[in-house]
């Protein structure tokens, strides 16, 4: 059999591997998969896509493509967890796809090794515990988001840079997480100044574009006047562009939530509590020291990087989304899983960050088998940062102690 075959047979075997385990967990339904089934209900409740003007009333904290998407899946047949996890999985599969594409393209070795290679990357990726948890237990949609950002990193490096904001922009138009990788496509626009600097407009147009529907339904559908007057008491209509990161920055009760982040050090105090009476204050200052910090890496990254291979390039990208959800204030769990994604990508360019993002990988599993009821961690959220503040300082001294001759496995 020639090592064409082989790898697709091995593809094929991997992806119904990994659709046999997902299904079986299915039937899990954890405290936000309770959300989702309650939004779910609402849609249903006012029949789908005539009622989309008001199913975007309310469903909060997700945009209006997650709302379009909702009231698709209405018009399906069949229980509602599993097709919304079915959804879920068709992602898993295009992030796991997007992986290894990236790994293919941008090896620097002979293209068998990087067919072989970027096989490797889509199994590992597709059979990833945190990739299985967080869609198929957990019930999340982050492959959504995530797996639109890699294939927009795919069509960045090919210099396809319409199709990559377009991607962006989707992506922007589901999670407003997206803004973690945001610093990476500013320095790639500055060091190379390839491309016009109006195709970031592509991101907030597809998000505007992406309320059209349901402004267009709010128009025509009767069943705006049914619900808009007791809709509009507890929810602004109209453009939401408050995500729910920017409310808990406005209104959450600690500096740090479930998520490792730089700021677990400080003393554990709530808002107000003694210790923190200014604690609003000290929340926008921590924002703008980790935008001072992106900057600073930044410059330090350009200085050394005059010339980037896509390899490093791909490595700048972890570390700056990395960057950004470590050290923001206010972060939740699964708000890394872009640079999550990006640790095992590293790995097939680099094989000095196999350590790391193998220990990356176990703590994480068990944040998320905490969250949908399996043993946790025997360790507190302050041990747990620290461990990541040393894995980041590790991944940091690699990058800048390598050079270009690193980057290759």
């Amino acid at each position: 059999m020639k090592k064409e075959k082989r790898v697709v047979w091995f593809l094929l075997l991997v992806t119904l591997g990994g659709i046999i385990g997902r299904v079986f967990l299915w039937d899990i339904e954890t405290s936000d998969m309770g959300v989702y089934l309650r939004w779910y209900g609402r849609a249903e409740e006012y029949g789908g896509l005539p009622g989309l003007y008001a199913i975007g009333q309310k469903i909060k904290g997700y945009n209006a493509l997650f709302q379009l998407l909702v009231a698709v899946l209405t018009h399906i047949p069949g229980e509602a967890i599993y097709k919304l996890k079915a959804t879920w999985l068709i992602f898993d599969i295009l992030l796991a796809a997007g992986v290894g594409r990236l790994v293919f393209e941008n090896l620097n070795a002979d293209e068998g090794k990087r067919r072989e290679y970027g096989a490797l990357a889509y199994a590992f990726c597709f059979l990833s515990m945190s990739v299985i948890f967080n869609s198929s237990a957990w019930g999340q949609s982050d492959s959504v988001y995530v797996s639109l950002i890699i294939w927009s990193l795919v069509f960045l490096f090919r210099k396809k840079y319409f199709r990559a904001f377009l991607l962006l922009g989707v992506s922007f138009a589901f999670k407003l997480q997206t803004v973690f990788i945001l610093p990476f496509y500013a320095f790639y626009y500055l060091h190379t100044a390839a491309f016009s600097f109006l195709y970031f407009l592509e991101v907030p147009l597809m998000f505007v574009l992406s309320v059209v529907p349901r402004q267009i339904v709010g128009l025509i559908s009767p069943i705006r006047a049914e619900v808009s007057a007791k809709a509009a008491k507890s929810v602004v209509t109209g453009i939401k562009f408050i995500d729910v990161y920017i409310n808990q920055i406005l209104s959450g009760a600690k500096l740090y939530m479930e998520y490792p982040s730089f700021w677990s050090f400080l003393p554990d105090k709530e808002a107000y509590s003694d210790g923190f009476p200014d604690f609003f204050k000290f929340r926008i200052v921590a924002v703008l020291f980790t935008f001072v910090l992106i900057a600073v890496l930044m410059f330090l990254i350009l200085k050394k990087t005059e010339e980037a291979d896509k390899q490093q390039l791909i490595y700048i990208a972890f570390i700056l989304s990395f960057t950004t959800v470590f050290f923001l204030p206010c972060m939740i769990d699964r708000y890394g899983y872009i640079y999550e994604i990006l640790a095992l990508v590293l790995v097939f360019f680099n094989k000095k960050t196999l350590l790391p993002a193998v220990i990356l990988y176990i703590t994480n599993y068990y944040m998320y088998a905490g969250r949908v009821g399996i043993e946790t961690l025997p360790i507190s959220n302050r041990q747990l940062s620290f461990i990541w503040l040393m894995l980041y300082a590790v991944y940091l001294v690699i990058f800048f102690n390598d050079g270009k001759e690193g980057s290759r496995v």
